[in-house]
């Protein structure tokens, strides 16, 4: 926790997780169970997408085990994100998110979406995501 200043400043806003679950090759991995759902700064818009809603830092932390060695990577509103993937059976990554402008009835915003893409065909015993704002 040497990145906080306290305690108070860490909010987990959303975890998500799916357990045996077959996913195909280049798709989004879905997640089927919420375990921590904290207002709507980040919610799960769909089985394989997480948005983001406010304005603000995000650490982001993945961790999976697959039946087959894999590379799973977040893309940040379609794009690939270098910095966070994971290759092999025991998949992990910790990453930050920035988020300029918050989601609003506005026009010109909208929400900052991340996705999971998994590079092989595999099972998934274990797969995990939490979203947790910093700032």
């Amino acid at each position: 926790m040497a990145l906080f200043r306290s305690f108070k400043e860490v909010k987990i806003m959303l975890e998500v997780y799916s357990t045996n679950i077959d996913v195909a090759a280049d798709s989004a991995i879905p997640f089927n169970n919420v375990s921590i759902k904290k207002g709507t700064t980040a919610v799960e818009s769909a089985p394989a997408t997480i948005q983001l809603n406010k304005c603000g830092v995000y650490m982001i932390s993945f961790d999976g085990v697959s039946s087959v060695e894999t590379n799973v990577q977040m893309l940040k509103d379609g794009v690939a994100q270098p910095q966070a993937q994971s290759t092999g059976t025991s998949l992990s990554f910790i990453t930050l998110v920035q988020v300029q402008n918050s989601n609003s009835n506005c026009a010109c915003a909208s929400p900052t979406l991340l996705q999971f893409m998994n590079s092989e065909a595999a099972t998934f015993d274990n797969i995990n995501v939490v979203v947790t704002k910093i700032c």
